[in-house]
């Protein structure tokens, strides 16, 4: 992984209470993207929190929230668990190493700083947090289409349960379906068929908002998680998604291929610990209280 290719997308955030190791270090690490600096362990968790930084360079010893405390904060907090923590220290003891690396840290940079030393040991954790990323990428999403699989759904269904439960709030999963696929791919082959389903993803995500998030099922099925959104808001999305999808045309060597998509729409409640039971409600047509409707 070259410097030149992180520029643009790696944020670094570099905490310690000393003004003049802040600039050295941020001098050092320059070419390796964009360098954030703060000089406290509050004004560092403020900072992780609104920046998401892809490292953290924290200091050890620092007045009234020392480094291993703001470690464990941000390991503790599941929004920022998965950062990357190097410690800054002049400590050379095997003791605070073992605290750091229990805790969760990932590598050590001593006091003397060495400009070697940090560009290789910044550079290491980048490519593995790079990898990293790239293999949960991997494991997220449907390599057909590029939308989020199934298993993504799941995760995200028990965070957003779980949040729904805590703030009292509402939300919405749109179930999609794709009508008579099989005779879709049974006609004009799977090659098409394929073609269809990138298409609709495609469509799909040009329709929804930012904040909503596309799901393929398997197979013809899909599904759109609407955050903060009860099922009235939700009927106008899915009806724009109906007509859009009802818009595709693709060419193929019998005759231009059109199709229509059933849409689902299933509200949460309280009770629900699951978001399978939400999807099985869109899906089966089981309506309490009016909570599923089907456009067709």
């Amino acid at each position: 992984m070259s410097t030149q290719n992180m520029n643009k997308d790696v944020t670094i955030l570099v905490v310690d209470d000393e003004m003049p190791i802040r600039h050295l270090m941020s001098m050092l690490l320059k070419d390796f993207g964009n360098v954030e600096m703060a000089e406290s362990g509050k004004e560092a968790l403020e900072k992780v929190n609104s920046l998401n930084p892809d490292l953290v360079i924290l200091d050890v010893q620092m007045p009234e929230m020392n480094g291993y405390e703001v470690c464990e904060k941000i390991k503790a907090n599941e929004k920022t668990s998965s950062i990357p923590v190097i410690f800054l220290t002049a400590n050379s003891s095997n003791e605070d190493e073992e605290r750091g690396l229990e805790i969760g840290a990932t590598d050590f940079i001593r006091k003397p700083i060495s400009p070697k030393i940090v560009s290789a040991r910044v550079s290491n954790v980048l490519k593995l947090q790079q990898a990293t990323k790239k293999l949960e990428l991997v494991a997220s999403t449907d390599p057909l289409t590029g939308a989020f699989n199934r298993r993504q759904l799941d995760l995200v269904g028990i965070n957003e349960i779980s949040r729904s439960k805590r703030r009292k709030s509402t939300f919405t999963i749109l179930m999609l379906d794709i009508d008579h696929f099989k005779a879709v791919n049974d006609t004009y082959g799977h090659d098409v068929g394929d073609e269809a389903l990138i298409e609709t993803v495609n469509v799909i995500k040009k329709t929804i908002r930012q904040e909503d998030v596309l799901f393929r099922l398997g197979g013809e099925e899909f599904a759109v998680m609407l955050t903060e959104t009860k099922k009235q808001a939700a009927f106008g999305l899915a009806e724009r998604i109906r007509i859009a999808i009802s818009e595709i045309v693709i060419q193929t060597p019998i005759d231009p291929l059109s199709f229509t998509m059933s849409i689902g729409i299933s509200e949460n409640t309280q009770e629900d610990g699951d978001v399978g039971v939400i999807l099985k409600r869109a899906d089966e047509g089981v309506i309490p209280e009016s909570s599923v409707w089907w456009f067709e």
